[in-house]
């Protein structure tokens, strides 16, 4: 039997451990998927899925340094590879260069104009430039071509937030976190998004001069953001915005007392 176990694991392809990386990956198992994609370069040293994997590896783990080692060695095997030109995209967004980031998607687009993914790391530069309405209509467009990815939800989420669209946010936040599959990391994502837009939401609702109407409604929509907070919280992501937003929480919970004291 053991025997008959190690002809199995030397018979696994690259494609067999890059597959199960990209698993690892999607359950936000960072470790677990760098040794995934490490095992199918031990396979064959430049097989592009394992490169680009590594890659958002790396670059989710805050070291770009790495990421860029990874996503280079790809284009230099294959120059074309939208994937590794996207992730290069993200290094350079990452280090605060996005003339060289939009160096990267320029060349992408150029090789396919449509690809979801390059349209997806576009209205992210957009967003990062403050083009806010760009990267809305961008990523409603990617919503209507592919409504199942959670990716997309999450990102027009972050859009609609920015333009203080809170409302249609938590719509679209809403319909992301009921789609049955998606990423670890976009569905904590987007708890925490929800956490921002329903405490920006109640506080703008709050009326001092109306405590008796405005004050339960506004510690309802708290109450909600709360549980949004603990369910980002809980899918045991790091996130490093989420504590400010608890911080938010709780003074808008001190403005309510403040202003409408029981």
């Amino acid at each position: 039997m053991r025997w008959m176990l190690i002809i199995l694991a030397l018979g696994c392809s690259a494609g067999h451990y890059s597959s199960k990386g990209k698993a690892a990956l999607d359950d936000h198992d960072l470790a677990k998927a760098e040794k995934h994609f490490r095992a199918g370069l031990g396979r064959e040293p430049n097989h592009i899925d394992s490169l680009s994997g590594l890659g958002w590896v790396y670059l989710l783990a805050g070291q770009p340094d790495a990421a860029s080692a990874a996503f280079g060695h790809c284009l230099d095997v294959s120059p074309k590879e939208l994937e590794c030109l996207r992730g290069s995209a993200g290094v350079a967004s990452a280090r605060g260069n996005p003339v060289l980031a939009r160096k990267h998607l320029d060349r992408a687009v150029s090789l396919s104009p449509h690809h979801a993914g390059v349209q997806s790391s576009l209205a992210l530069l957009e967003l990062a430039a403050g083009e806010v309405d760009a990267a809305i209509n961008r990523y409603q467009s990617l919503v209507d071509r592919e409504p199942q990815r959670m990716e997309y939800r999450m990102g027009i989420a972050e859009a609609l937030i920015r333009a203080k669209r809170y409302e249609e946010a938590l719509s679209q936040i809403e319909v992301g976190l009921e789609l049955p599959e998606g990423p670890k990391r976009s569905r904590a994502v987007l708890f925490q998004a929800q956490g921002r837009a329903l405490v920006a939401t109640a506080s703008r609702r709050l009326d001092p001069a109306d405590c008796q109407g405005s004050a339960s409604p506004v510690l309802a929509w708290l109450d909600a953001a709360d549980q949004a907070v603990q369910s980002a919280d809980g899918m045991g992501v790091e996130l490093p915005d989420l504590p400010v937003v608890k911080r938010r929480v709780r003074r808008q919970r001190a403005r309510v007392a403040e202003l409408c004291p029981k």
